[in-house]
Parts: C-alpha cells; sequence; structure tokens
C-alpha cells in the first residue's frame, strides 16, 4: 500500500513540475514577445522635438507645422520657414533622413496658414494633451490647420474601436470639436 501511495505521490509531483515548466515557459515566451514588439515600435524613433531641432539646423529655419503621419514608415511632415520662403518637408521618424522636400508657391492659399501657424499660442503636444484629457486614447493623426479663419489642432484619438475627431483652438487652447467618427 505505501509502494501505491509513493508511486501516486510521485505521479503528482511529476505533474506539477510539468504544469510549472510549461506554465513559467509560457509566460517567458509572451513576456518576450510583448517586449520585442514594444521595442520594435519604438526602437530608433526620433521624438517630434528631437525631429524639429534635427530639420531647423539642417535647413537654417524654423519649423511652423508639424504633423505625424502614421503609416508605415511613420514620417513627421513638417512646414519650414527659411530666407528662402516655406518648405515642405517629409522626414523618415526612425532614420531621420528627409525623404522629401520642396518649396512652396507664394501665390499657395495655404500660405496664409502658414503666417498663421507661426502666431500659435500652444504647441502640437500641448493640444495633443488637452484632447487626451477630452478623449482618453491614442492620438493616430495631429495637424495644424485654419478653420474658418481660426487656427486649430484637428486630431484623431483612437479609443479601442471607436474613432474620435477632436478640434483644439492653437490659440486658446480650448477644446472646438469632440465628436465620434462614424
Amino acid at each position: 500500500m505505501k509502494k501505491q501511495w509513493s508511486t501516486i505521490k510521485e505521479g503528482i509531483i511529476q505533474r506539477k513540475k510539468a504544469i510549472m515548466t510549461v506554465s513559467m515557459a509560457s509566460v517567458l515566451l509572451f513576456g518576450g514577445a510583448a517586449g520585442t514588439a514594444v521595442y520594435a515600435v519604438n526602437k530608433g524613433n526620433l521624438s517630434e522635438d528631437e525631429a524639429v531641432k534635427m530639420i531647423s539646423e539642417k535647413l537654417g529655419g524654423e519649423v511652423t507645422q508639424f504633423e505625424k503621419d502614421w503609416d508605415q514608415p511613420m514620417t513627421y511632415e513638417m512646414t519650414v520657414k527659411t530666407k528662402e520662403g516655406y518648405q515642405d518637408v517629409d522626414v523618415d521618424a526612425e532614420k531621420g533622413e528627409i525623404l522629401s522636400q520642396e518649396m512652396e508657391d507664394g501665390d499657395d492659399d495655404d500660405m496664409s496658414t502658414q503666417q498663421a501657424a507661426e502666431t500659435a499660442k500652444i504647441s502640437s503636444d500641448q493640444a495633443e494633451k488637452i484632447a487626451l484629457k477630452a478623449v482618453d486614447g491614442q492620438v493616430t493623426d495631429a495637424e495644424l490647420d485654419s478653420e474658418n479663419g481660426t487656427l486649430v489642432y484637428e486630431l484623431e484619438i483612437k479609443q479601442g474601436q471607436k474613432e474620435y475627431d477632436v478640434v483644439v483652438d492653437a490659440t486658446t487652447g480650448k477644446v472646438l470639436k469632440n465628436q465620434l467618427d462614424d
């Protein structure tokens, strides 16, 4: 009887060891995969501030408009005021390389928006923080624009399966629109 009990006890201990081994391996595997995914998303990405500083120095001008393009590869789209005029610049957010650079025409209707951008009282980062207080989620797009003569930041925020359009006044920081996107 003791021998049978000992055999049963040994079998239970072996099963517990197997379950613990599989559990630990699963935790390590999934934890490692999650860590790798986070690293892959964030590796080498320039912060907005780093990108603005780099382009300002490289072109000898001031970034007046900034937008994140979340497509892959993620890019920063900027308008830079230089001695020669306004330039539209696309920058690879991971490598910091200029992907395209183009002078704007002096007759462009967007020029008034570019000039108005210089008068923005709040930054893109501040607008994102204000919008995220209105809608908890992740900003997927942010753009400085002129809407009915008012300089605004237009932001898209993803919250689970829902997407919201939030408009923040670039002068006052007031949320002008907070709407579920259909």
